[in-house]
């Protein structure tokens, strides 16, 4: 009977080691690497140059949603920071929102970037399929209530535009990009420019001003905080940039803390630094200050009280004293990085 009992309890340990999966990652810096891999055709970098585009590079495909949710939980199961801990979960929870029916992100050249990935082998038949994807998707998108805005509509068709313009895009890719363009020209964009236009669009909203803000509360909520702060604001000169950015690809909230030290992030839409953390362990001037809380206050009004892009620029135009291009500006950076400028919220608390 003892020989039986040990034998079972040898298969019983056998079968719990053969079950227990090895952790794909060792740390979270290879987790980040294997994401800046995945999402090469979104953000662009030096050390996947000339490589074969992939199946899980193709922007929000089967294969790249399956190898990012794998990547996700392969962090969820590591020994992070707390800092790190309220990435992943964010990350996670925006896997339920409706980000997957829009595969091509507008403040992004996707198809520039792609084009680069291919390098020397050029094979156009992956970025062809990418591209009716994405076309489908779109369709699909539609019968949930899901519709691009006018701003992302525009910067997709200026990016097809701009492809169409390069003379070594030939034969079958040629066409279907003239396709697509010609799909967009049909497209009819939702009438809101916000978040809160989606369908499930106040949940994903209310998760970014969780995440980016370090703290829970609601639209109107940071309204009346925003506004109490913002009272206070005497903004007696203009605030002065010395060149309006001509792209979206890096947020303004990113580029306002380029120079701090980098502390680690696992977002693309972020650059893969951690905004939360950067914001808070910088020193921020007068000018940054007020200009923030304005575009918190404006993050609000578009993505929750649905202001037109009209009203965003007033309303930035008239707090701020600044240009109007310089408020297009960062209206368009509004409405396509939801709630970033929240990063800078502890400071007003």
């Amino acid at each position: 009977m003892y020989k039986t009992f040990s034998f079972l309890l040898i298969v019983c340990l056998f079968l719990t080691a053969c079950n227990k999966q090895p952790q794909p990652f060792s740390s979270f810096e290879d987790a980040q690497s294997a994401l800046k891999t995945l999402n090469a055709a979104l953000i662009r970098s030096k050390t996947v140059e000339n490589e074969i585009l992939t199946e899980q590079q193709l922007v929000f495909s089967e294969a790249y949603l399956a190898k990012r949710h794998a990547i996700y939980q392969g962090l969820m199961d590591m020994d992070l920071e707390s800092n790190q801990i309220a990435q992943v979960n964010y990350l996670v929870i925006a896997e339920r929102f409706p980000e997957r029916y829009f595969n091509w992100p507008a403040q992004i050249n996707v198809l520039k970037n792609m084009l680069a990935l291919n390098g020397k082998v050029y094979k156009p038949d992956s970025i062809i399929k990418w591209l009716k994807l994405t076309q489908d998707q779109l369709d699909s998108a539609v019968q949930s209530n899901l519709k691009l805005n006018k701003v992302e509509l525009s910067l997709l068709q200026l990016h097809v535009d701009k492809t169409l313009q390069n003379n070594t895009i030939q034969g079958a890719l040629k066409s279907q990009l003239r396709s697509f363009r010609d799909y967009l020209d049909t497209y009819k964009a939702r009438g809101s420019i916000g978040l809160r236009g989606l369908a499930n669009g106040s949940e994903w909203y209310q998760s970014k001003l969780n995440y980016f803000s370090g703290s829970v509360h609601s639209p109107l909520e940071w309204s009346s905080i925003l506004n109490k702060k913002i009272n206070t604001l005497k903004v007696t000169k203009p605030i002065l940039v010395s060149d309006v950015p001509a792209e979206h690809e890096r947020s303004f909230t990113v580029r306002s803390l380029q120079g701090d030290t980098i502390i680690e992030g696992l977002d693309w839409q972020t650059h893969y630094i951690d905004l939360p953390s950067m914001a808070a362990n910088t020193e921020t001037s007068a000018d940054i200050y007020s200009l923030m809380l304005v575009m918190m206050e404006t993050d609000i009004g578009i993505h929750y009280h649905a202001w037109t892009l009209p009203q965003a620029r007033v309303n930035l135009v008239k707090r701020l004293n600044i240009s109007d291009e310089f408020a297009h500006y960062l209206a368009e950076d509004i409405i396509l990085f939801p709630g970033q400028s929240f990063s800078f919220a502890s400071k007003a608390l």
